[in-house]
């Protein structure tokens, strides 16, 4: 049985601020050209899960934020999505990569947590910006029969400014299979084991391992320099 603990609804606004670099990027380097729009891009409704092999974490992190990047394939958005309700569940699940799966509710384990829950409105986009969803803080310890689960369920989604495809690993001609550490479900049940999103975890102590391009947001005093600079959208 799932044990949702109480979650923080957030404040759903555009913060530029400087960046801080994820601690943990699981998916580098990403496939070239090629992307996702699933379920954070493009007027996806519904439920996504997406696992993260333990053998990506060197041990104990307690994750602040997720990041997305969008580095490869330019579909030229020039808006987020916007969702009437987006909920991001965290949880330690015994099922991995290849082992996902089909029925959501088989692939949360213990640890379950509610940690983004409300609305969520359109912002500014263009090719090269990084989403950065705040989260309430979550504790991850991995394991051999500990792979972090992320639950996306979202509703009334629309994507006013076009589909944003975000950066992927495991694309393999379209076989989505490429990797031995990422796998997803989305819609009613599709199982791609080996392909997912490419994913920062900022964590409470700040980060040290680069995001990909390691480029600087871009903030209202920094125009001068916009070339070198890539922006980060926080809600």
């Amino acid at each position: 049985m799932r044990r949702l603990l109480p979650a923080v609804t957030l404040c759903f606004c555009l913060v530029l601020a400087l960046p801080a670099f994820a601690d943990v990027t699981v998916g580098l380097p990403p496939d070239s050209g090629t992307g996702n729009c699933f379920p954070f891009g493009c007027a996806y409704a519904g439920e996504y899960q997406q696992v993260y092999s333990h053998t990506q974490f060197s041990g104990p992190i307690t994750i602040t934020a997720l990041e997305f990047f969008n580095t490869q394939f330019d579909n030229f958005a020039t808006l987020t999505n916007s969702f009437a309700n987006l909920t991001i569940t965290m949880s330690q699940s015994t099922n991995d990569w290849n082992t996902l799966s089909s029925t959501y509710a088989d692939n949360f384990g213990t640890n379950t947590q509610v940690v983004f829950n409300g609305p969520l409105g359109s912002a500014p986009w263009t090719f090269g910006d990084t989403l950065v969803i705040p989260i309430t803080p979550y504790t991850y310890t991995p394991g051999v029969n500990s792979n972090l689960l992320m639950d996306v369920v979202a509703t009334g989604a629309a994507d006013p400014g076009g589909a944003i495809y975000f950066d992927t690993n495991g694309y393999n001609g379209g076989l989505f299979n490429g990797n031995t550490y990422l796998g997803r479900v989305y819609g009613g049940g599709t199982v791609n084991n080996g392909y997912g999103l490419v994913t920062g975890f900022v964590t409470s102590s700040g980060g040290t391992t680069p995001e990909p391009s390691s480029l600087l947001l871009l903030g209202t005093g920094l125009a001068a320099v916009a070339g070198v600079m890539r922006r980060k959208l926080h809600f």
